[in-house]
C-alpha cells in the first residue's frame, strides 16, 4: 500500500502546523444543487437543513453534521481539498458519506477511527479513481456497521472536523507496481456486455479497490458494489487469478452479468476458497464448466465480494479479513512475451489502454500483442 506523509490533518501538532492552516467544517459549506455529478451548480438561496452537532454528546448513528434526510442534492464540494481531520472521544468510529447519485441513492461509505488521543484522519485519496468529492454528511459509525464503540461508553463528542488544504499531503516514494494485480483502474463502464463492447467511461464513480486492508463480511474487495452488467474489467486475455489472504474464507467471484438490472439478472459466481496457506489459484476455465452450453467466449469481471451472512459469511472465529495479492495468470504459451519482439516504432499502451512510453516497466500492447517491458 502507498504510505504517505502527512504535512498536516490530525497530525499537524506533530509536524508544526497552525490552526489557521486548516479549514473548520461548517454548515454553511452545504448548498442544494441541482444534480448529482461534477456538472452541478449551486441553487442559490435553498434552504439546505444541514445542522452541526460539533461539541455535544452523541449516541452511535447520530449525526455529526449534515441534513436530517441526507438528500443526495444537498452536500458540500471538498475537491479542492485532500482529507479531513479532527478530534473526538477516543476509540470511536467517525462515517463519512461522499457522492450520493440521488435523492437517496448510491454513493461512498468510508470512516475513519479515532486513536488514543482522539485523533482522526480521513484521506480522499481513500475514495479511489474519483472525478469529484461531494460529502453529504457525517455520523457516528454503528458498531453493527462494523465501527468502534468502547465498552460502557454511553456518548461521545466530535470535538473538532477540519479540512486538510490540497497539496499537504506528500505521497512517499512509491512502492513499485506488480503490472499483474487486479485493481480498480481495471474496471471501466463499457457500452455492452459482449466480447464487442468498448468502453465507455474509464474508471467510473463507485468503484471500490480494497486490496490490503481489513474487511468486513459482505465487502467489496473489487469493483461496483451494485454489480452493474455494464461495468467490470475485461479478463479475456488471461488464464485465471492467483490471490492470497486470510486463511479459510472464501471470495464471491462474479463475473458476466449480462444486462444492467443489479440482482434481477443472471451472474455467474464462484467461490475459492484461501488454503491454510492462505493462497487460491482460480483458473477462468471454471467460469465456462459453470455456464455450459450458454458458456460466454469472454471473461468479465463484475466485482469481487467477501460473502455475507446469507453467503455462508466468515469461518467461525474471523470477524474481519484481509487479501494482500490479487493478481492475473498470463496466457500459457502466451502473449507475453519480452518487448524486444516488438516493433520499436508500434504505439505502446499499458494494460489500462493508457498511451504510455519505452520507459514504461511492466505488461504492454503494441500492434494489439502483449508484451513485458523490463
Amino acid at each position: 500500500m502507498k504510505k504517505f506523509t502527512l504535512l498536516c490533518a490530525a497530525v499537524a501538532a506533530a509536524v508544526g502546523m497552525n490552526a489557521q492552516d486548516l479549514t473548520p467544517l461548517t454548515v454553511d459549506m452545504w448548498h442544494q444543487w441541482n444534480g448529482f455529478g461534477e456538472d452541478a451548480t449551486i441553487i442559490e438561496g435553498a434552504e439546505t437543513g444541514v445542522e452541526s452537532f460539533l461539541g455535544e454528546p452523541l449516541k452511535q448513528g447520530s449525526m455529526v453534521i449534515g441534513q436530517s434526510l441526507c438528500n443526495g442534492d444537498v452536500y458540500v464540494d471538498l475537491s479542492e481539498y485532500d482529507g479531513i481531520e479532527g478530534v473526538a472521544t477516543p476509540g470511536i468510529s467517525v462515517r463519512f458519506f461522499f457522492n450520493r447519485d440521488a435523492m437517496q441513492g448510491n454513493g461512498l461509505d468510508k470512516s475513519a477511527n479515532t486513536d488514543a488521543d482522539g485523533k482522526y484522519t480521513f484521506l480522499f485519496s481513500e475514495l479511489g479513481n474519483v472525478k469529484f468529492i461531494h460529502l453529504n454528511f457525517v455520523k457516528i459509525l454503528e458498531v453493527w456497521r462494523g465501527g468502534q464503540w468502547p465498552d460502557g461508553l454511553e456518548s461521545c463528542v466530535v470535538e473538532s472536523m477540519n479540512l486538510i488544504p490540497k497539496g499537504t499531503i506528500v505521497p512517499d516514494d512509491p512502492e513499485p507496481v506488480d503490472p499483474l494485480a487486479i485493481t480498480g483502474e481495471w474496471f471501466h463502464e463499457w457500452n455492452g456486455y459482449g466480447a464487442d463492447a468498448e468502453i465507455e467511461v474509464e474508471n467510473p464513480n463507485g468503484i471500490e479497490s480494497n486490496i490490503g486492508k481489513d474487511l468486513e463480511s459482505g465487502a467489496t474487495l473489487l469493483g461496483n458494489g451494485n454489480v452493474p452488467g455494464n461495468t467490470y474489467a475485461d479478463l479475456t486475455d488471461y488464464d485465471g487469478i492467483e490471490a492470497e489472504g486470510t486463511p479459510g474464507v472464501k471470495l464471491r467471484l462474479l463475473f458476466n452479468r449480462p444486462s444492467m438490472e443489479g440482482g434481477s439478472a443472471p451472474i455467474t459466481e464462484c467461490n475459492p476458497v484461501f488454503d491454510e496457506d492462505g493462497k487460491f489459484t482460480f483458473m477462468f476455465s471454471e467460469i465456462a464448466e459453470k455456464e455450459g452450453d450458454n458458456a460466454y467466449p469472454y471473461v468479465h469481471l463484475n466485482a469481487v465480494k467477501t460473502p455475507a451472512s446469507w453467503a455462508g459469511g466468515y469461518p467461525e472465529g474471523i470477524s474481519v479479513a484481509k487479501v494482500t495479492k490479487f493478481n492475473v495468470i498470463p496466457k500459457a504459451g502466451s502473449a507475453v512475451k519480452a518487448i524486444e519482439n516488438a516493433e520499436a516504432d508500434a504505439v505502446i499502451y499499458n494494460i489500462y489502454g493508457q498511451r504510455v512510453d519505452e520507459s514504461y516497466r511492466g505488461i504492454v500492447i503494441k500492434n494489439g500483442k502483449k508484451y513485458i517491458n523490463k
